[in-house]
């Protein structure tokens, strides 16, 4: 009887990790949120880590430390467009996934948003149109990583961030 019940808290613990994370799942002492880039204290991406992804493949990048005062990351990531329209095209064309901590995200019960870059580099400096994920981190401290991938029909872009938050 002993070893049946470690087998079902066994099974139970796995089925735990592999259950996707929706919108109010603590993952490893944060709390993982639906939320926009002005609704946090820092974006993940501005200044931290490098958010522009041009080629096919995985890759594993590494941030810069994160202030211990970032209670409200937001880790919101996309693809833009000069026009909604074409941002429209591409979007309706890609399939995302998102892990935190090697945990699969649900992100269609965290949505997106759309929000005008006044001028990117990456588009000749033109104005563009972002749509980003809608999610932020409440209370991450250490270590932590999240991968992104976005398929196209023939290419994946798979990209995996790590960061740390400074201790307070």
């Amino acid at each position: 009887m002993l070893g049946l019940v470690a087998l079902i808290a066994t099974a139970s613990a796995a089925q735990a990790r592999e259950t996707a994370i929706d919108p109010g799942t603590p993952v490893n002492g944060m709390i993982v949120v639906q939320g926009i880039e002005r609704d946090a204290d820092v974006s993940l991406f501005t200044p931290f880590c490098d958010p522009i992804v041009t080629r096919p493949g995985s890759e594993t990048r590494t941030c810069g430390l994160l202030p211990p005062w970032s209670k409200r990351i937001f880790i919101g990531y996309g693809s833009w467009a000069v026009s909604k329209k074409r941002l429209d095209a591409l979007w309706s064309k890609l399939s995302w996934a998102l892990w935190i901590d090697g945990r699969r995200v649900n992100l269609s019960q965290f949505g997106s948003s759309d929000r005008w870059i006044p001028s990117l580099r990456e588009a000749n400096g033109q104005r563009v149109l972002l749509r980003e994920w809608a999610i932020i981190l409440v209370g991450a401290k250490g270590r932590h990583s999240i991968r992104y991938s976005a398929h196209l029909p023939r290419r994946v872009h798979s990209t995996t961030w790590k960061f740390t938050v400074a201790a307070r």
